[in-house]
């Protein structure tokens, strides 16, 4: 709620053209990540008491990947991470089930390879097994992060773990249960230090000629066009380079948007250890960070900061909170925080709270 309230500000002091289409766009995805949560709740009720259905229609399988790919690489790239998909040359066009569960479970898997991994790739793998009849289509997400240890892949599709949670809903309970409703599966296999492997089943037919030219006519949705990496300099625009920690994605867009207007590049982080290894590779100018991270809170993220080598030890470090009481931030003060900025983000808050770390642009 607080990111689709400060979007809506953002959206009344935006110029018409492709910023606001921007703005449009991801006010529109808070709202349906709003609605997504609510869903994913009632979804895993009835998926436990098996009274949730699914659709059995015809759908374009390659339309699906070529969707699942774009995201990929695209939300890949935004993390300097490299990305690449592929499908047997055996996976028929249009089959029958589900699309809107599969692709629920398929951007699942995706989402939690890319919140693992802050180095590497990402790839995705398509097959089909044709030996059986219905025959099993097979998703593999195969990622270059950290790993996981025994306890921690124990605890993946435990609906009251925090390990489960994708994008903050029930994430990865929810597609376990939706794979078996399929008629599927859904797994992992991983190792600290040797990267994750999640894999997904489903059952489908192919569908017969009348079915598929009906998918074929179905509407597609729309890519958004690409935007541009290019701004004209604003007056009062600050100078230098940030390193936005911040866990949730919605926030994270909004945020950047925010710091693209004031002027600055920026690199993200969403959690506290991803955001250290980021501060141990190259230094930067300021870190913006949320006080209540998936790893870390507030206090515990500026003490580590500060006992880095420097320049490390020396960056600004500007909070993001919620929270007003003195007694919250006297204790971040003391940790080593340099300023704060509070919860919903204000694009004027957020100028006045860096400008006094960062030099105006020439």
């Amino acid at each position: 709620m607080e990111s689709a309230a400060a979007m809506a500000n953002q959206l009344l002091s935006s110029p018409a053209g492709v910023s606001q289409r921007h703005d449009i766009e991801t006010f529109a995805q808070s709202a349906r990540a709003l609605f997504d949560t609510l869903h994913d709740v009632l979804d895993y009720a009835d998926l436990e008491t098996g009274a949730a259905e699914v659709a059995l229609e015809p759908f374009d399988l390659h339309a699906l990947v070529k969707d699942a790919a774009s995201t990929l690489q695209a939300r890949a790239g935004a993390k300097s991470l490299t990305s690449a998909v592929e499908m047997t040359p055996d996976c028929p066009r249009f089959i029958v089930g589900d699309v809107r569960r599969v692709r629920q479970v398929l951007m699942g898997l995706i989402e939690a390879a890319l919140q693992r991994t802050t180095e590497g790739s990402i790839r995705l793998y398509a097959s089909v097994n044709e030996a059986a009849h219905p025959f099993t289509v097979r998703f593999d997400i195969t990622d270059t992060g950290a790993g996981l240890t025994e306890a921690e892949i124990d605890n993946l599709f435990q609906p009251c773990s925090g390990t489960s949670r994708v994008g903050g809903s029930l994430g990865l309970p929810i597609a376990l249960r939706l794979a078996e409703a399929m008629g599927g599966g859904l797994g992992c296999t991983s190792a600290v230090g040797q990267g994750t492997l999640h894999w997904f089943t489903f059952q489908s037919v192919a569908a017969d000629e009348q079915d598929a030219a009906k998918a074929e006519a179905a509407p597609k949705p729309e890519t958004p066009a690409p935007q541009s990496e290019t701004k004209a300099p604003r007056e009062g625009a600050l100078s230098g380079h940030v390193l936005l920690v911040e866990g949730n994605s919605v926030n994270r867009m909004l945020i950047g948007a925010y710091l693209d207007e004031i002027g600055l590049t920026y690199e993200t982080a969403d959690n506290g250890a991803a955001a250290l290894m980021c501060l141990a590779a190259r230094p930067y100018d300021l870190v913006l960070m949320d006080t209540v991270l998936p790893d870390y809170d507030g206090s515990q993220m500026a003490k580590r900061i500060r006992t880095m080598q420097a320049p490390s030890s020396d960056v600004p470090i500007v909070g993001i909170t919620a929270s007003g009481s003195s007694e919250d931030l006297q204790g971040l003060v003391e940790a080593g925080l340099n300023a704060r900025v509070t919860k919903p983000i204000q694009g004027r808050a957020l100028y006045a709270a860096l400008v006094p770390f960062l030099p105006a642009q020439a």
